[in-house]
């Protein structure tokens, strides 16, 4: 039996204070405030916070190594680096590729998912069925409606798949989206010129969730005399459908993250790094995202010629830091979207995400500056500083 003591641990709706937590075989046994229980092994807290390991639903790499490589070898290097700063589970994210290419990933994930301290979840495919006019950085050249035979892939490939982003606007989508949901896969809009009749549509079918809200789809416009809404604003009013924000301080302006969490709540918005190969790297380092050359900015990545933002380049605890200080978001609430929120989202919330007796012994501990001490996943200790 294991014990973490002297700790502010973060719960769903509150921060208890000088407390202590329980766990063995690595799941939580219990927790409570004062003086802990005794235990074969003690670690002292020093009143740092104490929180569930956060889960990066949306992350394409890091220090040096994208998902894409397709290698057992990236898939570790980048789950190793997202786990020393708190990330204990993440569903590796693939621009958009080719379907040869995606089961060449696939094996990649089956071989590393195993010898990976932190949990690599399925994948979440971000492609290839998006709008050309909203690729932003991903490669226009790839991208492309689905096809019947695309669609049977993803039905037979679906335990490996945790998400996938579509433009439910795109011919054969609603199928897509119908199929590829009642096979267990989490449908998202994204990169898409969709508006309100097609988003409700898609709803109809099975979406659940809109990609990286207010990035690379559409805001309201004069139709004719009036104004209606995009996708940004129906994503915002629609209780059925989650969003993912990339909460880094430059992808979305304060002032909007402020409107996201004031119209969805904790409880429908969940945190993503969306971090790329270059996160970790210093400024002007030189990366790809599958076929686009890309750079390193100061504090974001963008295409190699400058001419757009491409992913980030945060991890999970930025952006939680981000949310309470920049948004003055409750830290129970910034850390709850970065945690409970994302396990909902998954259907993996009855094991992960929560500082509960029974799930998971997955913690982050960070001091009041948002620096990670300790990580802990599966109840072993993962990282140290």
């Amino acid at each position: 039996m294991q014990c973490i003591h002297s700790v502010q641990l973060v719960l769903l709706d509150r921060i208890l204070e000088n407390a202590w937590i329980r766990f063995d075989a690595g799941r939580i046994e219990d927790f409570g405030q004062g003086k802990p229980p005794d235990s074969v092994e003690s670690f002292g807290g020093v009143n740092r916070y104490l929180a569930p390991g956060f889960i990066d639903i949306h992350v394409h790499g890091g220090n040096g190594s994208d998902f894409l490589d397709g290698t057992p070898e990236a898939f570790l290097k980048i789950a190793e680096y997202h786990l020393s700063r708190g990330t204990t589970s993440l569903c590796p994210t693939l621009a958009t590729t080719t379907y040869e290419r995606m089961n060449e990933v696939l094996s990649a994930w089956e071989h590393a998912r195993t010898r990976s301290a932190a949990h690599l979840l399925p994948l979440h495919l971000e492609g290839p069925h998006l709008a050309t006019s909203k690729a932003g950085a991903q490669d226009p050249a790839l991208i492309r409606p689905a096809t019947d035979g695309d669609i049977c892939w993803l039905v037979e490939h679906a335990a490996g798949i945790s998400q996938m982003t579509c433009a439910p606007e795109l011919p054969n989508a609603l199928s897509l989206i119908e199929r590829a949901s009642k096979a267990g896969i989490v449908l998202s809009a994204g990169h898409s010129e969709a508006r309100e009749t097609e988003a409700e549509a898609g709803i109809e079918r099975g979406l659940t969730k809109v990609t990286h809200q207010f990035n690379a789809m559409t805001y309201a416009a004069k139709s004719g005399l009036f104004r209606k809404p995009g996708l940004a604003e129906y994503a915002l009013v629609e209780d059925k459908l989650s969003c993912e924000l990339i909460a880094d301080g430059f992808h979305v302006h304060p002032t909007l993250m402020k409107l996201a969490y004031g119209a969805k709540g904790p409880g429908k918005l969940a945190l993503i790094s969306d971090a790329l190969a270059g996160t970790g790297l210093p400024v002007g380092s030189t990366f790809m995202l599958g076929k686009l050359p890309c750079k390193m900015g100061p504090g974001y990545c963008l295409l190699a010629d400058g001419s757009a933002l491409a992913g980030s380049a945060t991890c999970l605890i930025d952006q939680v830091r981000i949310m309470t200080t920049d948004v003055d978001v409750p830290l129970v609430d910034a850390v709850r979207m970065a945690t409970h929120t994302p396990a909902k989202l998954l259907g993996i919330e009855n094991g992960h995400g929560e500082i509960r007796a029974g799930k998971v012994a997955d913690f982050v501990e960070f001091d009041d500056q948002f620096r990670v001490h300790r990580v802990w996943a599966g109840g072993k200790l993962a990282h140290s500083n």
